[in-house]
């Protein structure tokens, strides 16, 4: 059908399409006769087109729509109408049904990209517990807590990795290694879980948090973040050098006072002394080696003089961080291990920063010999230092710095009797039992203590003689697998891949110092980051095997 629209006074036309051949519109100049255009018509000169005919849209009624949208309300509605109903009985568990069926939300519009997900709340997680200690594990619902989140999480996002064909090639046998120690502690767990209940889960965290490591390898190399890491942890560092001191003295001084979470009741904000020499160890290390220069390539003069500037800001503040821990005689330990694995296979070429630093505040505390009482009875002095340093390897006289270094090796004798020598060579007593209790040696009213201050009497005395194997076996073959990776690096001219497991080494010695002397890796706040630690290490053993770059 064709429009022919003659304008009165003029010859050209134009085609529209019309529902009526034969019409006749009129208006003021424009007359508009509607006829049928022969089949075949080309459009004459000036004229448009010839548009066929649409029929008016039919809206029909979409039955797969409407399922979706009903089963949409039905998973979204009944579960919300259980959890209500719940919550007039159990408030506290009708609470964690609640944070469940969030967390199920939130796997559902994640889709493919859940393992990039899973690696990043692990990562904020890390901080977390980097900046806010022991406070960090507290934020989730009662027994549901942010480190449990992150694991299953990170467990689903392996998973999906493995089912793309994710595998660590390379490194096998210390992947074997840790399935070994999983299995070990899953036996000396189960037949406990019945009579001590949720302890015994709790405990057992000690193995089971082993699975981050599996988690932390795939995932990084699966999704190619290797590089990505090591830049967020140099950006991030700045901002803990400047926190890390105030977090530690507001824990000391008015941990009474400190804000809680609203559902735990616990404070936001617990750093020990321990974990933040940790912490600081691996931020030493991480500056002596240059890895905070991957960001600014060597060839940018003009960034240079910047950089020199800011590395002398970072070490004042490092210092300044330090200095909050000598009163502590596993931090200076702690500390010290790691500097000790740095300088033993890293030229002195970048040391003249820390060395002035160090040497300047030795002379400050001679010079003005200050003098704090510490509510735990010891003295932050000139003396105290000395005092603590003395103790590491003998007695010094002093009951409040000796008492808990003779409380330790009384402890860990006794496990030794009744495991290595006695009738709990095989088994240990098991997770779920307060061992402190069970072995008489605790301190604390409450009876909050549960652990020897060791993780490695702790695996003993839980696991046996086989955990204990196991468990020096992993963390032996890792070790000897970094420091030969370094040296082949080194000898290939490879020297980021070399300060890159250099790095990673001095932190996985601070982290095994600290755990020596402390309840660190059975707890999250230091069991995720060592776990964490070496899976990453194990990233980057095959990621080197591999021949890729950083």
């Amino acid at each position: 059908m064709r429009v022919a629209v003659a304008r009165l006074g003029t010859s050209s036309f134009r085609l529209f399409n019309e529902a009526e051949p034969g019409a006749l519109h009129s208006s003021d100049n424009m007359v508009i006769l509607l006829a049928p255009a022969p089949p075949g018509t080309p459009p004459a000169h000036g004229e448009s087109m010839t548009v066929p005919e649409q029929p008016p849209p039919i809206h029909r009624l979409d039955r797969s729509a409407v399922l979706q949208a009903t089963l949409q309300a039905g998973l979204i509605g009944l579960p919300a109408l259980l959890i209500g109903l719940l919550a007039l009985r159990q408030p506290l568990l009708a609470g964690a049904a609640s944070a469940a069926a969030l967390f199920a939300a939130l796997l559902f519009q994640m889709g493919a990209r859940l393992p990039a997900y899973a690696l990043g709340l692990l990562g904020v997680s890390l901080a977390g517990y980097a900046f806010l200690g022991k406070g960090y594990a507290y934020l989730g619902v009662p027994p549901l807590f942010i480190g449990e989140v992150a694991l299953g999480l990170g467990l689903i996002g392996l998973v999906m990795a493995w089912a793309r064909g994710a595998r660590l090639v390379h490194t096998r046998g210390l992947v074997l290694l840790i399935a070994l120690f999983i299995l070990i502690g899953l036996g000396s767990t189960l037949p406990y879980v019945g009579k001590y209940g949720l302890n015994a889960i709790r405990d057992a965290a000690a193995w089971y948090y082993a699975l981050f490591t599996l988690i932390v390898a795939t995932l990084v190399v699966h999704l190619g973040r290797f590089r990505q890491v090591i830049l967020r942890y140099g950006r991030v560092l700045p901002y803990f050098l400047l926190a890390a001191p105030f977090g530690f003295w507001i824990t000391r001084l008015f941990e009474p006072s400190i804000p809680t979470w609203p559902i735990s009741a616990q404070a936001i904000l617990l750093v020990k002394g321990g974990d933040l020499a940790v912490h600081l160890a691996g931020v030493m290390a991480f500056l002596m080696l240059g890895l905070h220069r991957l960001a600014a390539p060597e060839h940018a003069q003009s960034a240079r003089p910047l950089r020199r500037r800011t590395e002398w800001w970072w070490w004042g503040l490092w210092m300044i961080s330090f200095a909050s821990l000598l009163t502590g005689r596993a931090s200076l330990v702690t500390v010290g291990a790691a500097l000790a694995c740095v300088l033993l296979l890293r030229p002195i070429s970048r040391w003249g920063r820390p060395l002035f630093l160090a040497a300047s505040m030795l002379l400050l505390l001679v010079v003005v010999d200050p003098r704090i009482k510490m509510s735990s009875g010891r003295e932050l002095s000139l003396d105290g230092l000395l005092l603590n340093v003395q103790s590491i390897t003998g007695d010094t006289g002093v009951s409040v710095v000796d008492g808990t270094r003779t409380w330790r090796l009384d402890w860990w004798r006794t496990i030794t009797r009744y495991t290595v020598y006695g009738d709990k060579f095989w088994t240990g007593k098991g997770y779920g039992i307060n061992l402190a209790n069970s072995d008489g040696f605790q301190v604390d009213s409450e009876q909050t203590l549960r652990n020897p201050h060791s993780i490695h009497y702790s695996i003993l005395a839980r696991s046996g003689v086989p955990g204990l194997v196991s468990w020096i076996a992993l963390n032996l073959v890792f070790a000897w697998s970094l420091l030969m990776a370094f040296f082949r690096a080194r000898t290939a001219g490879h020297l980021v891949w070399a300060n890159v497991h250099l790095w990673i080494l001095a932190y996985w010695v601070a982290l095994m110092t600290n755990a020596s002397f402390d309840v660190f890796i059975e707890g999250p706040q230091g069991g995720i980051w060592y776990w964490s630690l070496l899976g990453f290490g194990i990233a980057a053993l095959e990621l080197y095997r591999r021949g890729e770059k950083v």
